[in-house]
């Protein structure tokens, strides 16, 4: 634009001696023409910069592994991949499983629209991670250009710069390189578009188009609540604009705004029963009663101190992690109350100035970014209960849209601050910004480096996060996946120190400490055998008192009692299992061995057969019984191998291991 202002005024001022009248207007055209161009041309070079920077940013995560919950999201869901039933001679029903997603979901959250598009990449991608981590960079770097697209339409000083900042900023990672966070990176382009859509119908003249452009903002703010919630709060920040604009809210703008109320209230009630009923579902959170006194202080100090820190994330962020040490607040210390009147002070601050002559009512414009931010992280900020606050207070993918507005007015402001400073101080502006932008680029490669998978992400988190559980739990489950017993059982002994109170904790540790006994059988070691098979018994024991609705934690504790010779309390536990799943071929075999070392043959054989008229092909109950009957030696009667709980008991040889492993909830 510049330039073709330029080239104006060369025409202007020339004296074109000689020339026709038409001329002028032939050369005024041929400048706005040259303009357009280079406008469009300048356009593209910043859209390529986004697009390129994002790209290189997040190049470590384009072969990134599965992650954290990833595996109830996708890898384990057959719903999402197009499967009625886990018999792999059941034939797909795509038609099926995407209603189910839509009208029946069983997932912790209702996020129809992010499940769907999760969908409909399986059939692409299946279970190879490249194709589903690179969709969501591009949604990234989507929703980064139009980040860029409301704030140029709401001529925002320093909109392009905005959008480059939010595409390469460390904060964003964790939304960006974890494929469970594609609500995220699906929902926030859907927002923008209807904010655009919502900007545009305030300020067209056309009956029709504005008509239309009010529509599309509904559209697109249903399609990104269906995405995910967490725009629930569109509505009032509708009015907020109202009156950042016009300095007043009318009956108009409320009237506009009611069917976007209409939508958050529907679909956020229907969020918070999902997330109650399934996500948190038995599990007590401490926090406290929000109705209580103590419980509505806690809450209260979370809040505030998740605002502060949020904000310095977003200004300082070093050392980002998967999940934040949870402060105490049980009861909360006096100390923890001073985030609000900080936050109360700079509130009345930006009210004191929202009519100042320069910037232009920057008061104002300050009031709207923290409006903006306040109302978009409110949902997680502790006072509704979250299932994530079983692991921490605060996380990075919580603000990935709310910090958009904080990013927009720290931008604007350093473009303002650019244009007033004096010549000669610019070049060394403009190399400092450059800096920044590349500190900020090499800490979202490092970061994105962390989450490629889960070995990295955990070291990460511990090496500045040692107290926290899920990090243990999770890194143990790696370690004894790739039959590290002995480096699993110290990440499970110090998540069950942490969280003495959950079953899938003490589940975990007794899986190691019942393979240690079965590597000390191996050795010949039959006292250590019998003392971690003893200890295994106590940690699944107390896995079922704390968490009496798991079955699978019930049949590893009856397989440790059978493991441990101790078939009369092994056979009652089985018994209870049956009673509850009487049709489980795999329980009724191990009741039935049970029984058999009993010296009960009679009952073991009758339970034999039922086991094989439900299940023909089960290898162990077929072998069982033909134990049972004499047709076949029993290898194991002289010499008791203990083996790791979670497989299926048999006579004739120790069952594989099979282990709960630990949950995590989004």
């Amino acid at each position: 634009m510049g330039s073709s202002k330029k080239l104006l005024k060369r025409f202007r001022d020339s004296d074109v001696s000689g020339t026709s009248a038409d001329e002028p207007d032939a050369v005024a055209s041929s400048a706005a023409a040259e303009g357009r161009v280079g406008r469009w041309r300048t356009r593209i070079m910043q859209a390529a910069m986004i697009v390129l920077a994002g790209l290189w940013i997040y190049s470590p995560s384009y072969h990134g592994d599965w992650l954290w919950d990833d595996d109830q999201l996708l890898t384990a869901n057959l719903t999402v991949q197009h499967r009625v039933s886990p018999d792999p001679n059941v034939p797909p029903d795509s038609l099926r499983t995407l209603a189910k997603l839509w009208f029946n979901p069983e997932g912790a959250d209702y996020f129809p629209l992010s499940y769907t598009a999760l969908w409909a990449q399986w059939p692409f991608f299946g279970p190879r991670s490249t194709g589903y981590h690179v969709t969501t960079i591009l949604l990234h770097i989507a929703g980064a250009l139009l980040v860029w697209a409301l704030l140029a339409k709401m001529r925002i000083p320093g909109a392009w710069l905005s959008g480059l900042v939010f595409a390469i900023h460390p904060v964003c990672v964790e939304s960006v390189a974890w494929v469970s966070e594609t609500k995220n990176t699906l929902s926030l382009p859907l927002f923008l578009v209807s904010c655009i859509c919502w900007v545009g119908q305030d300020e067209e003249a056309d009956q029709a188009k504005r008509q239309r452009l009010y529509a599309g903002a509904i559209v697109f703010f249903l399609l990104a609540m269906f995405a995910k919630t967490s725009v629930v709060a569109f509505p009032v920040l509708t009015l907020l604009y109202a009156w950042w604009k016009r300095g007043t809210v009318t009956k108009q703008d409320v009237i506009l705004a009611l069917p976007l109320f209409a939508i958050s209230i529907v679909l956020g009630l229907v969020t918070i029963s999902y997330q109650w009923g399934r996500a948190i579902g038995q599990e007590k959170i401490i926090v406290g009663d929000l109705l209580s006194v103590g419980g509505f202080a806690s809450r209260t100090a979370i809040a505030g101190m998740a605002i502060l820190h949020y904000l310095a994330s977003i200004v300082w962020p070093v050392n980002l992690l998967p999940i934040y040490p949870r402060w105490e607040v049980d009861p909360p210390k006096a100390w923890m109350f001073l985030a609000w009147p900080v936050i109360a002070g700079g509130v009345w601050w930006m009210w004191k100035n929202r009519d100042a002559l320069f910037p232009a009512h920057w008061g104002r414009h300050a009031l709207f970014a923290f409006g903006f931010f306040l109302l978009m992280v409110a949902p997680v900020l502790g006072f509704v209960t979250i299932s994530y606050m079983r692991i921490t207070w605060v996380a990075d993918h919580f603000i990935y849209l709310p910090m958009i507005s904080i990013i927009a007015l720290l931008c604007a402001g350093a473009i303002l601050f650019f244009e007033r400073a004096q010549e000669a101080s610019k070049p060394t502006f403009l190399a400092g910004g450059a800096l920044v932008l590349a500190a900020l680029s090499l800490l979202s490669f490092r970061d994105a480096i962390n989450w490629m998978d889960e070995d990295h992400m955990w070291e990460h988190t511990l090496r500045h996060n040692f107290e926290a559980w899920q990090a243990h739990n999770r890194l143990g489950a790696k370690k004894f996946s790739r039959g590290d017993v002995d480096g699993a059982h110290f990440h499970f002994q110090n998540s069950t120190r942490l969280r003495p109170d959950l079953g899938e904790t003490h589940n975990n540790l007794g899986t190691t400490l019942s393979a240690r006994a079965q590597m000390f059988g191996q050795r010949g070691d039959q006292a250590a055998a019998k003392r971690e098979m003893d200890a295994a018994i106590e940690q699944f024991a107390e896995a079922c008192r704390v968490t009496p609705h798991v079955p699978a934690i019930h049949v590893n504790l009856a397989n440790a009692l059978a493991a441990a010779g101790r078939f009369p309390e092994a056979a009652e536990k089985y018994k209870w299992l049956l009673e509850r799943e009487p049709g489980n071929p795999a329980l009724i075999n191990n009741y039935g061995v049970a029984l058999y070392k009993q010296g009960k043959k009679d009952e073991a054989i009758v339970q034999f057969r039922k086991a094989l008229e439900i299940a023909p092909n089960l290898k162990d109950a077929r072998e069982s019984l033909a134990v049972a009957l004499g047709e076949k030696p029993d290898p194991s009667a002289n010499q008791p191998a203990p083996p790791p709980p979670g497989g299926q008991l048999q006579l004739n040889a120790p069952p594989p291991s099979a282990t709960l492993g630990p949950a995590a909830l989004p």
